[in-house]
C-alpha cells in the first residue's frame, strides 16, 4: 500500500524523548502532544518504526488512550503507521471492553482512505467490547453514522459487523440491529436476513426466526430465496421442530420456489424423524423424479426411520437400492458445498 509523504523531522531524538518519559521530567500526554505539534520543525528525524513503537508501548502498557491520541494526530499529519499498530490497539480496546475507544478506533480505520478492507478479527474486536455490556448506546451511533454515510460498501460492513456479534454470540444485539437498520438509509437486504436467520437457526431460537421469516415477507423491497427456505427449513430440523419442517417446505413451494438438494434433504430427514415415513418417502420419489440425486445420507436416514417403524420389508429395499445404485448417481459432500456456494453468489 502505497503511504502518503510525510515530514518525518523531529525537534529531539526518540531516545530523549523516550527518557523524558521514562524519568516522568514532563507529563507524559503533554509531551505527546508537543512531539507531535513539533513535528514539522527541528533537524534531527525520528523514523516511522519509532513511532510505531511508541504507539505500541502505550498500547502495550494499557494507556489506551494516549496511544489513540498519538495515532490520530500522526494520522492527521499524514503519517500513516502500519495496519498491526491500528489492529493492536483495537483488540487492546476490545480486551478492555472500551465501548467508546474501539468505536472510535473502528470508525477513524473504516473512513480513512487508501486503507485495505477490515479483516474479520477487526470487526470480531469490535463486537467484544460490547460482550460485558447491555449499553449499545456507542455502537447504536457508530452504526448509523455508517448507515448514513457515503461508503459504497456500507452494507457489506454492517453485514459482517452483525456476524461478527453473531460470533461472538450476541444473539440480542444482532436483532437489535436488523430492527433499527430498517429504520436507517441503509436497509437491510437479503443477505442480512438470510445471516440473521441462519444465526438465530444455530443458536436454536425458533420464534425468533419465524418472526424474522415474517418480517423479512413483509418487506417490499426484498425477496425471499431458495437460501431463505433452506436455512429455515435447517434451522427448524436442528431444533428438532420437525412438525414445522413440513409447513416450510410446503410455503416454499407456494411462493413459486423450486426445492433442491438441500431443501429435500432437510424436509425428508425432518420427516423421517417425526415418524411422518409415508410423506418422507413420498418426497423421496418426487426429488428422484426431478432428477435431483438423493445422498447417502438421505437413504441411511430412511433406512433407520423404516427400521424404528417396524417396515423392515421396505427398509430392506431401499438398502439393496443403495448398494446398486452407482456412486455417480449419489450426491455427495461436494455437491452439498456446490450447492452452498451457487447460493451465496
Amino acid at each position: 500500500m502505497m503511504l502518503a509523504p510525510a515530514d518525518l523531522s523531529w525537534s529531539w531524538s526518540f531516545s530523549g524523548m523516550h527518557t523524558l518519559i521514562n524519568t516522568g521530567e514532563e507529563d507524559e500526554e503533554e509531551l505527546l502532544k508537543k512531539i507531535v505539534n513539533n513535528s514539522e520543525s527541528g533537524s534531527k528525524i525520528i523514523s516511522k518504526v519509532d513511532y510505531t513503537n511508541l504507539v505500541e508501548k502505550y498500547t502495550r502498557d494499557g494507556n489506551l488512550s494516549a496511544a489513540y491520541e498519538l495515532w490520530q494526530s500522526l494520522q492527521e499529519k499524514n503519517i500513516c503507521l502500519p495496519i498491526s499498530v491500528f489492529k493492536n490497539l483495537l483488540a487492546a480496546a476490545g480486551e478492555q471492553s472500551d465501548m467508546k475507544l474501539s468505536c472510535r478506533i473502528f470508525r477513524e480505520f473504516l473512513i480513512s482512505p487508501g486503507k485495505e478492507p477490515l479483516s474479520s478479527d477487526c470487526y470480531l474486536n469490535l463486537a467484544r467490547a460490547f460482550i460485558n455490556t447491555d449499553d449499545c448506546m456507542y455502537l447504536t451511533s457508530l452504526l448509523k453514522e455508517i448507515s448514513e454515510s457515503s461508503l459504497p460498501y456500507r452494507l457489506i460492513v454492517m453485514n459482517r459487523i452483525i456476524l461478527a456479534f453473531a460470533e461472538t454470540r450476541q444473539i440480542n444485539k444482532v436483532l437489535m440491529i436488523l430492527k433499527q437498520m430498517k429504520e436507517w438509509e441503509c436497509k437491510p437486504d437479503v443477505i442480512t436476513y438470510n445471516s440473521v436467520l441462519d444465526i438465530l437457526g444455530r443458536a436454536g431460537l425458533v420464534n425468533e426466526m419465524l418472526g424474522v421469516l415474517s418480517t423479512m415477507k413483509e418487506d417490499f423491497d426484498v425477496s425471499v430465496n431458495i437460501i431463505t427456505y433452506n436455512t429455515v427449513l435447517n434451522g427448524m430440523r436442528k431444533a428438532c421442530r420437525f412438525d414445522m419442517c413440513l409447513v416450510i417446505y410446503n410455503e416454499m413451494v407456494q411462493c413459486g420456489i423450486e426445492p433442491d438438494l438441500l431443501s429435500y434433504t432437510a424436509v425428508i430427514d425432518g420427516l423421517g424423524r417425526s415418524g411422518n415415513i409415508k410423506e418422507s418417502l413420498r418426497l423421496f420419489d418426487e426429488m428422484k423424479q426431478r432428477q435431483i440425486r438423493p445422498s447417502v445420507y438421505i437413504y441411511r436416514a430412511l433406512i433407520d426411520c423404516l427400521k424404528k417403524s417396524g417396515d423392515f420389508q421396505r427398509a430392506l429395499q431401499l438398502s439393496d437400492e443403495l448398494k446398486n445404485t452407482s456412486s455417480l448417481d449419489l450426491a455427495g459432500p461436494q455437491d452439498f458445498k456446490r450447492h452452498s456456494r451457487s447460493h451465496r453468489r
